[in-house]
């Protein structure tokens, strides 16, 4: 049977499917005593980056979709990772009092706040929950370790492919992006001009196109490929209907 009381589906289809769903039922029933839902709105800052952290924080995200980022010195801020329903976000402050990348808001939903108080007392005196929460951590550093190799050593084309997979959502049977190139940009630490190249590149190869202001991921499999650095260079294909022309060899005398 669910411990979670709260009479609605998100709220509890989110708890189910995080790691606090295998927590000792009496903490769970402590964590939900004073957890409270609130809304989300895109561009809203829910936990600011400081040089010097000095609070914690922590979140179910139950809809909607949400980003860690750290802020370059010349103020462009850059995505470390992205979270989702079902996600417990702030874990690592609760821990470590504090983190030093923000958290924000990228499309409207709603986070079941829990109270990192309650939360870090639990993991110190009951060992069934440091372990779980433990477990969490060390899934989130796997995780992270396999993302950050095309993060860190892929081109452009990578890191927009795997910016592109996390911020897909599927609209009846689509992976669909709403983003602009600058924020676009802005997550993959280049600049507009040659992530349009990039997108435009993609539409041409069939794996994007665009409907408005609207992505569609049309080859989802290739996608994948691409975002985890194993299609790093692709053969220029002609546009349909037309043809390239030869390229000639360059005369190397001198005039």
């Amino acid at each position: 049977m669910s411990i979670v009381s709260i009479e609605t589906d998100p709220v509890q289809r989110a708890w189910e499917s995080s790691f606090l769903a295998r927590l000792p039922d009496a903490a769970q029933r402590e964590l939900l005593a004073t957890a409270h839902e609130e809304e989300i709105f895109p561009e809203q800052n829910v936990y600011r980056e400081m040089l010097e952290p000095r609070f914690s924080f922590v979140a179910l995200v139950v809809s909607g979709m949400l980003r860690s980022y750290v802020t370059s010195a010349g103020g462009r801020r850059i995505a470390a990772r992205y979270w989702g329903p079902g996600q417990v976000v702030g874990l690592t402050s609760v821990v470590l009092h504090g983190a030093p990348s923000g958290v924000e808001a990228i499309r409207r939903g709603s986070l079941l706040r829990l109270d990192p108080i309650t939360l870090e007392r639990l993991g110190r005196t009951d060992g069934k929950v440091a372990w779980a929460i433990a477990q969490e951590l060390a899934c989130r550093l796997v995780e992270g370790a396999a993302n950050r190799v095309p993060q860190t050593f892929g081109s452009v084309r990578v890191r927009v492919a795997w910016h592109l997979l996390k911020l897909s959502v599927d609209v009846e049977g689509r992976q669909t992006v709403r983003v602009t190139q600058q924020e676009l940009a802005d997550s993959v630490g280049s600049v507009r001009e040659v992530v349009g190249r990039v997108l435009l590149a993609l539409c041409d190869e069939g794996i994007l196109c665009r409907e408005g202001s609207t992505i569609v991921i049309r080859d989802p499999q290739r996608m994948a490929s691409l975002s985890q650095g194993d299609e790093e260079e692709q053969t220029p294909q002609p546009p349909v209907g037309g043809h390239h022309r030869p390229l000639q060899a360059r005369d190397s005398r001198k005039a």
